[in-house]
């Protein structure tokens, strides 16, 4: 899936809401994410909250358009709320990989999990592979940085051989490209974050996000590329340039 992430680049309005998801629906994404935290966070960033109702028309106008409906959540407490609205796909962000909770709840609602890598070490990966390996999970390879020398591609392939689960990819680079190069290493899905184009402030998830304005070229470039990656197997093909 090509999966574009709202987040919390939303700001805490339903017209900036409805503005991204026009945008990135006729961008013709695969997916749409959200981003909800622990309530412990938004004591101090209580403007970033969206409604239960919102969510539900959130959730409702994404499937309307045959595109998935996921959720980045962090607050356990919102998972029956989510389910109850038919969310199609859940993210874990941060170092949640080691939430056991979190993940015994997700994982018992059937849904795809991807799951966040970014702040993991080795053991920790393994930790949760071994306690939670399921057909449901897909480890998502990002790195929370903008270095373009820190986005470590190779890692996709290791890990998917290591692993022997799908393997993700996430963009925090600064560098629009990487999302392109992720590409050779075939990941199960690719996720960017999204933001609004001149609004003169900024954004939760800003460096790394793209402006709604490049969203439908992104995506048309990843589909189109996607096919330049082929079997890996040399072939003869017919002359096609004359």
């Amino acid at each position: 899936m090509i999966i574009a992430e709202i987040g919390l680049n939303h700001l805490g309005y339903i017209e900036l809401v409805n503005d991204y998801l026009d945008i990135c629906l006729h961008a013709d994404v695969d997916g749409i994410t959200f981003q909800i935290r622990e309530e412990e966070f938004y004591k101090n960033n209580s403007n970033l909250i969206l409604s239960d109702s919102e969510y539900k028309k959130i959730a409702k106008t994404i499937q309307s358009k045959n595109k998935k409906f996921g959720v980045a959540i962090a607050d356990i407490n919102k998972i029956d709320f989510l389910e109850s609205i038919d969310t199609d796909f859940y993210k874990v962000i941060r170092n949640d990989i080691t939430n056991k909770n979190l993940m015994k709840k997700l994982i018992s609602t059937g849904k795809q999990i991807i799951v966040s890598t970014g702040l993991s070490t080795d053991k920790d990966i393994k930790n949760f592979i071994n306690e939670f390996a399921t057909k449901n999970i897909t480890l998502n390879h990002t790195q929370l940085s903008y270095d373009v020398n820190d986005c470590n591609l190779l890692a996709i392939q290791t890990m998917r051989e290591k692993y022997d689960c799908n393997i993700s990819f996430g963009s925090h680079c600064d560098n629009l490209n990487v999302l392109y190069m992720s590409l050779c290493y075939n990941p199960s899905s690719i996720l960017f974050y999204v933001k609004a184009d001149s609004f003169g402030i900024e954004f939760p998830d800003d460096k790394h996000a793209i402006f709604t304005k490049n969203i439908k070229t992104v995506v048309k470039n990843l589909k189109s590329l996607r096919t330049a990656v082929g079997s890996g197997i040399k072939q003869k093909i017919k002359n096609k340039i004359g």
